[in-house]
């Protein structure tokens, strides 16, 4: 094991942070050619459990990538992605990962409507993903028919207003 994943290991084995803890599960995750999955899942399900966005967004694409030597699993995978783009969490970037699996059909059915919904919505907000978002809702658009792209608008409305309002 390399030294300065033991040296993070360690941080978040002591640290009583919850961001802490967070940034060292991801560093697991996204550490090349170890299998660090045990401990990753191990520090960022709590906090996903908890209702943690950032660690449900990163456990969602550790089952869908197999990230850290995790087993893939696209069902898990998208249930994380739900719990952290919907009401609950309201993560855009998780927003952009389950239009993404509507998309494809990843864990779910293919469903180009729901794909655009969540992808606009993702769209709407700035951060590193947005460039990203908006090209993927650009091309639903011209993957829907006008009837669709109409029905899509009217579901992004309803899902802007009434479900993902804070209360």
């Amino acid at each position: 094991m390399s030294g300065w994943s033991s040296d993070f290991e360690k941080q978040a084995d002591s640290s009583e942070s919850g961001a802490s803890v967070l940034e060292a599960g991801i560093t697991l995750l996204k550490s090349p050619g170890r299998s660090g999955s045990a401990k990753a899942a191990s520090l960022l399900q709590p906090l996903a459990d908890e209702g943690n966005s950032r660690a449900q967004l990163w456990l969602g694409r550790a089952y869908r990538d197999g990230l850290g030597g995790m087993e893939k699993d696209t069902r898990k995978s998208f249930q994380y992605f739900q719990e952290a783009g919907g009401r609950e969490g309201m993560n855009p970037e998780a927003q952009l990962e389950l239009g993404r699996a509507y998309m494809k059909g990843e864990g779910t059915d293919r469903n180009l409507i729901a794909a655009y919904m969540w992808t606009a919505l993702s769209a709407d907000k700035q951060g590193s993903w947005t460039s990203d978002a908006i090209v993927q809702r650009d091309d639903l658009l011209n993957r829907l028919t006008p009837a669709q792209r109409e029905k899509a608008g009217e579901l992004v409305e309803q899902l802007r207003s009434i479900y993902l309002k804070q209360p």
